[in-house]
C-alpha cells in the first residue's frame, strides 16, 4: 500500500509540474528560513550553559550596570552565608603586550584581571597548567590558544614572560582552550589580581567610587533571592561610607544563563550581549515564513484537485474508504515535505557564510548534526506534513464519487472561498513584516541622523598609554600635532561620547546635607572645545587657570536640575566624591546638554573634572580636507612620543553608529526575510492564479464573445483579490502597530508612529497582489475566445 501511496504522489508531482516546482521550492525557502533560525535561536539560548554550575553562578548589579567596587566581593562574601564562592574580573581596555621585541595591541576586553577563583567557578578548559593554581601567584597570567599560537607559534609558553603596556611583567603560567563562542565574555589573556594592590595602588582598591569588576558569585541551592539581594543593599551601603546620607543603591543579582539575553538595559557590558526581543522576533519570523508556505501547499493542492477528481471516485468506487484517501493525501504531503527538505538543506549550506556575516555569528553546518537539532527537524517536518496535509486530504477524500464523475470541473468551487481566505492571512503576515521594516528602517535612520549636541565630525580616537608623572609629554604632543596643519584641535579624557557612564562619584550643593550619585568623565583642557560642546553658563576649564586641575567642576544642564541648586550655579561650592577622598570644588561651567550615550538611555546627569592619570583616549579634531594624510602625520608623530605606543586611530562618529549595530543587523535580516516572504505569497499567489485562471477559462471565452473588454475582464479578477487584501490590512495593521510600538519602547528617542508606513506596506501588499494575478488574467484575455470556448 505505501509503496503506492508513492507511485501515486511522484505520479501526480510528474503530472502537474508547476504546481509541484511552486509547492517544494516554496516549502524548501520556508524550511531552510527555518532551519537557519533553528540555529541561531539555539545558539542565542545556549549561552553560558556549558558551565557545570551555571544554574548556581549569579552576577552582581547595580540598577543601571554590572560594575562594582574592589572590595565588594570579599565583604559580601564574609559576612552572607549564601555565597559559596565568589570571583572578581577587572576588564581592561586596549593594551599594548610585548614578548621579547615583539609588540601586539589587543582589543578592547581581550584583556582581563580575574581572582584566582575565577577558573573554580566557571568551567574553562586547559591545554597547560593547573586551573586551580594558574593565577594564584602574583605576576601570574593564562592565555588562550589562539594568543599562545599568535605569540609563541610551537614554542612553550608556560614559564615565558610577558610585558603589558611596558609596565607589568607577567609569567604564563597556563594556556586554555580558547573561550566557547557562546559565552558572554571571551577574553584572551586573564592576569592574576593577587597583587592588585601594588599595581593599581591600595588607594584605588579601597575606593568604593572605583566600580569597574565584575563580580561573581556561586550560591547555595536553595536561599531566597529578594532577601539576599537587600542585604547585599544594606551592607553596601553601610561599609561604603564615603557618601554618608546617600540613598541606599538597590542591588540585585542576575543568573548567569540570563546575562547573554537580559542585560540590553545596562550600559558599558563586557561585549554587546543580544535581548530576548530579538530571539522572539526572529522565532515568530520563522513561524510565519514557514507558515507562508504551508499555505502555499494548502491552496495549490486544494485548486489543483480538478485535475484528481475522477482518480478519487474510481478509488472510491473500488472500494477504498475516506481514511485510505486522507491517508494517502497526507502520505503524499510527507514527500514533498521531504523533498523540500533536501532541497532546503542545501539552502541552508549554501546561506549559512552570508546569515553569519549578517547576525554577526559564527554557526555552523555541524550544528545539524547534533541529535537535538536533527529531532527538532523532524519534529518540524512532521508537524507541518499534518498541517499542510490533514486539510486537503479530508477535503479530497470527502468527494463524493457520483457528483464527481459527472462535473470533475466544479469539483473545488465550493473551496474557492477558503482559499482565498488563506491568501489573506498570507497578505496579513506580509504586510506585518513590510510595516515593520519600514519603521526599523525610519528608525535606524533617526538613529543615525539625530543632533547630538555635539560635533563628531572628523573626530579621532586612540587609545595612548599614559602615566600620572608625564603630562609634560602629552603637553609637547599637543603642541607638536597642533602644527601640523590638518590638525584643528587636540583633547585627552577617560571616557568619550558613546562610552558609558559608569564611573559613580557624588556631590553635596552648598546647603544641602545628603549627598547625590552622579556619573563623572575625567577630561583635560580643550576636552569640551574639541567635541564642539558650549557652556550655557560660566565658562569651560582653562589651561592658564591652574585652580582648574584641584577646584573646579564642570556639571551638565540635567546634572543641576537633579542637584536642586538654587540660584545662579556659578561659583556655588559642592563637596565632591571620587576615587580619590572627598575635595571641595566650585562649579565654573554648566554644558549645554548632550548625548554622551546611546539613543537608548535619556540625557544622564555628569560631572567633568580635570585629572590627567585616568585619560586614556586621545582625542583630535581634524580638517575634512585631505584627512587620509593627516592621519598618516598623526601616527608618526604619536610614534615619536610614544615609541612604545601602538596608535590605532578611528573615527568617532564610526564609534557611535556601532552602537545600533545589533539594531541594524536585525533590520537587514528582516528585510531580507520579508523579501523571502514577498517571494513564497507571490509564488502561491500565481501557482493559483495559474490554476484559477484554467479553471475559468470558458467563462473568459464567454465574456468575450459577450463584449467584454481585456481590462474589464482585469478588473473582475483584480477586485476578487484586492477585498482580500484590504482585508488582509485591516488585520495586519493593528498587530504591527503593537509588535513596532513595543520594539521602540527599547529606545528613549525614538520615531513618532505615523500612518505612512501602514498606508505604504498596504500599497505595496496590493500592488504585489495585482501584479502577480493580472499577468496571469492578461495571458487567459488576450487569447483567441474561440480557442476558450473549445477549452474543457
Amino acid at each position: 500500500m505505501l509503496k503506492n501511496y508513492f507511485k501515486s504522489a511522484f505520479r501526480n508531482l510528474v503530472k502537474n509540474k508547476s504546481y509541484a516546482f511552486i509547492s517544494i521550492f516554496g516549502l524548501a525557502i520556508g524550511m531552510a528560513v527555518c532551519i537557519l533560525l533553528l540555529l541561531y535561536v539555539k545558539h542565542e539560548l545556549s549561552y553560558d550553559r556549558f558551565n557545570k554550575n551555571a544554574a548556581n553562578i549569579y552576577r552582581l548589579c547595580q540598577p543601571q550596570h554590572p560594575y562594582q567596587a574592589p572590595q565588594a566581593a570579599k565583604l559580601l562574601s564574609d559576612n552572607l552565608p549564601e555565597i559559596k564562592d565568589s570571583a572578581r574580573i577587572l576588564v581592561q581596555g586596549k593594551t599594548i603586550v610585548q614578548y621579547k621585541d615583539k609588540k601586539y595591541l589587543e582589543k578592547q576586553n581581550a584583556i582581563a584581571c580575574a581572582d584566582a577563583s575565577l577558573f573554580r567557578i566557571f568551567s574553562f578548559k586547559f591545554k597547560q597548567g593547573d586551573p586551580e593554581t594558574a593565577l594564584q601567584q602574583p605576576s601570574t597570567m593564562v592565555i588562550s590558544e589562539n594568543i599562545a599560537r599568535k605569540y609563541f607559534g610551537d614554542e612553550n609558553p608556560v614559564g615565558q614572560v610577558v610585558k603589558l603596556d611596558n609596565a607589568w611583567n607577567l609569567t604564563i603560567t597556563g594556556v586554555m582552550e580558547n573561550m566557547p563562542q557562546n559565552s558572554h565574555f571571551r577574553y584572551e589573556l586573564i592576569a592574576s589580581l593577587t597583587d592588585a594592590d601594588k599595581i593599581f595602588g591600595s588607594e584605588s582598591m579601597n575606593s568604593w567610587g572605583w566600580q569597574n569588576f565584575l563580580v561573581y558569585f556561586v550560591m547555595q541551592d536553595r536561599f531566597s533571592q529578594p532577601a539576599f539581594e537587600k542585604k547585599c543593599s544594606e551592607l553596601i551601603a553601610k561599609h561604603s561610607n564615603s557618601r554618608p546620607n546617600s540613598p541606599v543603591v538597590k542591588f540585585s543579582i542576575q543568573n548567569l544563563k540570563d546575562i547573554h539575553l537580559y542585560s540590553s538595559h545596562f550600559l558599558g557590558d563586557i561585549q554587546p550581549q543580544n535581548s530576548i526581543t530579538y530571539v522572539l522576533i526572529f522565532s515568530a519570523i520563522g513561524f510565519l515564513i514557514l507558515l507562508i508556505a504551508c499555505f502555499n501547499y494548502v491552496n495549490l493542492l486544494t485548486a489543483n484537485a480538478t485535475t484528481r477528481t475522477k482518480e478519487i471516485a474510481i478509488r472510491k468506487v473500488a472500494g477504498a474508504s475516506r481514511n485510505h484517501l486522507a491517508m494517502q493525501f497526507i502520505g503524499e504531503s510527507f514527500v514533498v515535505l521531504f523533498m523540500a527538505l533536501i532541497i532546503a538543506l542545501v539552502f541552508v549550506a549554501v546561506c549559512l557564510p552570508v546569515f553569519n556575516a549578517l547576525s554577526g555569528k559564527v554557526l555552523s553546518f555541524a550544528a545539524l548534526m547534533q541529535v537535538g537539532t536533527i529531532l527538532e527537524i523532524l519534529a518540524m517536518v512532521i508537524i507541518t506534513g499534518f498541517l499542510a496535509g490533514s486539510y486537503p486530504a479530508f477535503f479530497l477524500a470527502a468527494l463524493q464519487p457520483a457528483r464527481t464523475l459527472k462535473a470533475s470541473a466544479n469539483a473545488g468551487k465550493s473551496k474557492l472561498n477558503f482559499r482565498k481566505l488563506l491568501v489573506g492571512v498570507q497578505f496579513t503576515i506580509v504586510i506585518i513584516l513590510i510595516c515593520s521594516a519600514l519603521f526599523m528602517l525610519s528608525q535606524i535612520h533617526f538613529l543615525q541622523n539625530k543632533e547630538l549636541g555635539f560635533n563628531k565630525e572628523y573626530t579621532l580616537i586612540s587609545e595612548v598609554n599614559n602615566t600620572a608623572d608625564d603630562v609634560e609629554k602629552y603637553t609637547a604632543l599637543k603642541q607638536a600635532l597642533l602644527k601640523e596643519s590638518g590638525i584643528k584641535s587636540v583633547s585627552i579624557a577617560s571616557r568619550v561620547p558613546s562610552d558609558s557612564l559608569t564611573d559613580e562619584g557624588a556631590l553635596m550643593p552648598e546647603g544641602q546635607t545628603e549627598w547625590i550619585g552622579l556619573p563623572f568623565v575625567h577630561v583635560h583642557y580643550d576636552y569640551f572645545e574639541t567635541l564642539g560642546i558650549e557652556a550655557s553658563q560660566g565658562r569651560l576649564f582653562s589651561s592658564k587657570l591652574k585652580s582648574d586641575a584641584d577646584e573646579a567642576v564642570i556639571l551638565n544642564e540635567t546634572a543641576v536640575k537633579k542637584l536642586q541648586i538654587q540660584g545662579n550655579p556659578i561659583g556655588q561650592s559642592v563637596d565632591c566624591v571620587f576615587v580619590w577622598p572627598r575635595s571641595k570644588r566650585k562649579i565654573i561651567g554648566v554644558i549645554k546638554d548632550f548625548h554622551f550615550e546611546s539613543l537608548y538611555e535619556t540625557i544622564r546627569p555628569a560631572m567633568f573634572v580635570i585629572y590627567y592619570s585616568q585619560c586614556h583616549q586621545l582625542i583630535v579634531k581634524v580638517n575634512s580636507a585631505n584627512a587620509k594624510n593627516t592621519i598618516n602625520r598623526l601616527e608618526v608623530v604619536c610614534n615619536s612620543f610614544y615609541p612604545d605606543g601602538v596608535f590605532e586611530f578611528h573615527f568617532l562618529d564610526s564609534k557611535i553608529e556601532s552602537l545600533y549595530q545589533n539594531d541594524r543587523k536585525t533590520f537587514q535580516l528582516m528585510g531580507y526575510f520579508t523579501a523571502l516572504a514577498i517571494f513564497i505569497a507571490c509564488m502561491g499567489l500565481f501557482g493559483l492564479g495559474l490554476i484559477m485562471m484554467k479553471s475559468r477559462t470558458k467563462e473568459i471565452g464567454v465574456r468575450k464573445v459577450l463584449g467584454a473588454s481585456i481590462l474589464q475582464i482585469l478588473i473582475l479578477f483584480a477586485k476578487d483579490f484586492s477585498r482580500w487584501v484590504i482585508i488582509a490590512n485591516i488585520i495586519a495593521w493593528p498587530v504591527a502597530f503593537y509588535a513596532i510600538n513595543k520594539w521602540l519602547q527599547n529606545f528613549a528617542y525614538r520615531i513618532d508612529m505615523t500612518i505612512w508606513p501602514f498606508l505604504l506596506s498596504g500599497f505595496f501588499a496590493l500592488l504585489i497582489a495585482l501584479l502577480t494575478v493580472s499577468y496571469q488574467a492578461v495571458k487567459v484575455a488576450t487569447a483567441n475566445p474561440i480557442e476558450s470556448l473549445r477549452y474543457e
